[in-house]
């Protein structure tokens, strides 16, 4: 990818050295139209049928029958909204970033549901750019990843992003104070347990929904950085520390590195402990110009634990901008005017 913010997806290959169907052992991937464009920047499904997207300019669609069709529903806002999560079919919260553009608005916004999305209500959260990745343990406890200002509308003394956590469903949020790593937008929860990257090559831990934090120390060098995480429960997870993998077994109290045949993490996914795979968009530049193109993308699929890795060719017509796995058989993709199921196969290997 390139720091270029291409979201342009290309046209249909013809050429024979590019396959047009996703080859994925005991999965099966199937591609519709959404029916309409949108600026996509989150999904979360509550259950098998039910999922929501949000996106720019105050965008929320819903659906009810697994991605078939979806309804428009009214945001209230024109701000573009990043991140969306769900209770169940009823409670919902989204949150928009990068800039406010309702009246009275300094900062972003968070809208909460509790009508399924029939009706949201809107509150301005002052002095953050954006928030991030909401999670709710329940109607009152949530966390979420608060972002500042840069440049010149930066405030003296600020770090660039915190950890907040809320008790009273969003009405307030209090900033937890944790050196989180300055570009993370993610974090992991089992039950009441998360975990998020830190700064300095650390990786911090709650039992507790964010309440107390214990640091947890990686073998990654001085000069990179954990880049990005990966639990499969609370004591088997990955982490991508740039120039090398790490895996762990006992929840991050040692770690032992991993050779992976790609770079970074993609759409990385593992239905269990051991059966898991990677999938890695693959852009380049063609001639002179800031925007790449989308080639096509590889799969990874592991049987091991991540050991061993079958790679495929290179796949075209199969970008998803963001994926969300409501079970762990089951996920759901999505780029600008594309919807795709990502479903683990009944006879699976």
């Amino acid at each position: 990818m390139t720091n270029c913010d291409s979201n342009e997806e290309s046209e249909e290959s013809d050429s024979p050295n590019v396959a047009s169907m996703l080859t994925f052992d005991n999965w099966e991937i199937s591609k519709s139209e959404l029916g309409f464009e949108i600026n996509i920047r989150g999904i979360h499904f509550v259950n098998a049928e039910t999922g929501f997207i949000v996106g720019y300019n105050g965008e929320i669609y819903k659906t009810n029958n697994a991605g078939k069709t979806w309804q428009k529903q009214n945001s209230g806002t024109k701000s573009h909204l990043q991140s969306v999560f769900f209770l169940d079919e009823n409670i919902g919260f989204a949150s928009s970033g990068w800039g406010c553009f309702d009246v009275g608005c300094n900062g972003c916004v968070f809208l909460k549901t509790t009508n399924g999305g029939e009706k949201w209500t809107k509150e301005f959260v002052d002095d953050y750019w954006a928030i991030q990745n909401l999670h709710f343990f329940d109607n009152q406890n949530g966390l979420a990843i608060f972002f500042t200002p840069q440049g010149s509308l930066a405030k003296p003394n600020t770090k660039y992003s915190y950890i907040a956590k809320t008790s009273n469903g969003g009405d307030s949020w209090d900033i937890i104070d944790l050196e989180i790593y300055y570009s993370t937008n993610k974090f992991y929860c089992f039950d009441n347990i998360v975990y998020i990257v830190g700064a300095n090559q650390k990786i911090f831990k709650s039992k507790d929904q964010g309440n107390s934090w214990e640091t947890i120390h990686t073998p990654i060098e001085t000069w990179y950085s954990v880049r990005n995480i990966h639990f499969i429960n609370e004591n088997i997870g990955f982490i991508d520390g740039i120039s090398n993998f790490y895996k762990t077994v006992d929840g991050g109290l040692n770690w032992e590195e991993v050779d992976f045949p790609f770079s970074s993490f993609g759409t990385f996914h593992f239905y269990n402990e051991t059966e898991g795979f990677n999938v890695i968009d693959v852009w380049e530049y063609e001639g002179i110009g800031c925007y790449p193109t989308y080639k096509g993308c590889i799969t990874y699929q592991t049987y091991d634990g991540g050991g061993t890795w079958n790679e495929s060719e290179l796949v075209y017509s199969y970008y998803w901008r963001l994926t969300h796995f409501v079970q762990r058989d089951l996920g759901y993709g999505i780029n600008i005017s594309q919807f795709f199921t990502i479903k683990r196969l009944e006879a699976g290997r």
